[in-house]
């Protein structure tokens, strides 16, 4: 989509991140935050494109916005609302067909991919349920 996209990360429990964390060779010796690893990511990818294009300015018009996702409804709500999008504002007929899209990852789950698309089909109940849920006319919700 031209000016936002949606950005559904999954954070591990903080003790299996501190556990990760301990047992790898670090220079940092502070456990820092997930919004704060976002935050360093998108400044990264600014000064990437900034210094190939040779620009100064922002890349963001403003900053991410984040809220935490309580339940599994909420997140299943949200991964259809993610992939539906597009449509939603006129960018494509087809959710299934919109090439920026992670949807088509859920389908072909055996392929490579960073998705943990296993975790998410299986809060879905499988493949079947997964499309059947995004068949489903689901309005748009208040995410923030």
């Amino acid at each position: 989509m031209g000016n936002y996209f949606h950005f559904l990360v999954s954070i591990r429990p903080l003790p299996e991140q501190k556990k990760l964390y301990e047992s790898r060779n670090l220079k940092t010796k502070q456990l820092r935050s997930p919004s704060k690893h976002l935050s360093n990511f998108f400044s990264s990818y600014t000064q990437s494109i900034n210094k190939q294009n040779g620009r100064r300015e922002s890349l963001f018009q403003k900053n991410f916005k984040r809220k935490e996702i309580d339940s599994e409804e909420y997140f299943r709500k949200l991964v259809i609302y993610i992939h539906q999008n597009p449509v939603l504002h006129g960018f494509t007929n087809s959710y299934k067909e919109y090439p920026y899209s992670s949807f088509s990852h859920y389908l072909h789950s055996g392929s490579e991919s960073f998705l943990n698309c296993n975790k998410v089909l299986k809060l879905f109940g499988g493949i079947e349920n997964f499309n059947t849920a995004h068949e489903e006319n689901i309005p748009a919700i208040e995410y923030f």
